[in-house]
């Protein structure tokens, strides 16, 4: 206990701040020690958290350069929120290169393609919600997508890959 704690006023002693002074060892001692606490992310520039569904990215490819862009940037969204529904602002979009416009004309795309659901709210920005999973299965699936890699590039149409081959007769000869 410090000498100095009663702060009454009729108290013969006097406060005295130099009392609270760090000497200079403890001050050494603090300085070489590595910092502890939350430790900054090594991740400096964007990314897309996972899974992202496969098929989702392949059928936006389907779709052109910008729709696919403007599809990756929405499951970087997804990954920043961890929800599938959120705000898509102009200013985000710049941040990947498309401008309002394209952007725009991306999101009527997705939307066409039942990738996405768009609700906009007048001059405000939209509030998007990724449709994850193939509606021709009946509902929505898991986002991890497919049972293996092997069925995931059926979908995309790059199973020669996986086959070995490079051609796409060699992939139709195997399958006979």
């Amino acid at each position: 206990m410090s000498p100095n704690i009663n702060m009454s006023p009729n108290a013969t002693n006097t406060w005295d701040p130099s009392c609270l002074r760090l000497d200079p060892t403890g001050v050494r001692r603090l300085n070489g020690r590595p910092r502890r606490g939350r430790q900054p992310s090594p991740i400096r520039d964007k990314f897309i958290a996972g899974p992202v569904d496969v098929s989702w990215v392949c059928r936006a490819g389907r779709l052109g350069v910008k729709a696919l862009l403007v599809g990756l940037a929405l499951w970087h969204l997804r990954g920043l929120r961890r929800s599938n529904s959120f705000i898509v602002s102009n200013l985000m979009m710049h941040e990947w290169g498309v401008q309002p416009d394209a952007k725009a004309r991306a999101l009527r795309k997705l939307e066409k393609a039942r990738l996405i659901t768009v609700k906009r709210q007048g001059k405000r920005s939209p509030r998007v919600t990724l449709v994850v999973g193939n509606a021709s299965y009946g509902g929505r699936r898991s986002t991890r997508g497919y049972r293996s890699r092997k069925d995931a590039a059926q979908r995309c149409g790059s199973f020669s890959r996986f086959q070995g081959g490079s051609s796409t007769e060699s992939v139709a000869a195997r399958q006979v």
